[in-house]
């Protein structure tokens, strides 16, 4: 596989070419990253129950499909 095409693969998305899309967030709001981390539990150990299970980059696709299917019900 050449270098371009692998960074193109994920093996989360079990070689399935991707596109990456990068979310950064000011720093004064630390506390918005903190909240999503409590509710993907991604600083705690046992049972998680969120679909994106610690994975903060599952939870920004999850959010951002939710949010295209209501804004095209509209």
């Amino acid at each position: 596989m050449s270098t371009s095409m692998k960074k193109q693969v994920n093996r989360y998305f079990h070689n399935i070419p991707t596109v990456r899309l990068i979310v950064t967030v000011e720093t004064v709001e630390t506390d918005i990253v903190a909240q999503v981390d409590d509710l993907i539990g991604a600083r705690r150990y046992g049972e998680i129950t969120h679909p994106a299970m610690r994975n903060r980059a599952e939870l920004v696709r999850l959010t951002i499909a939710e949010k295209l299917a209501r804004d095209v019900r509209k």
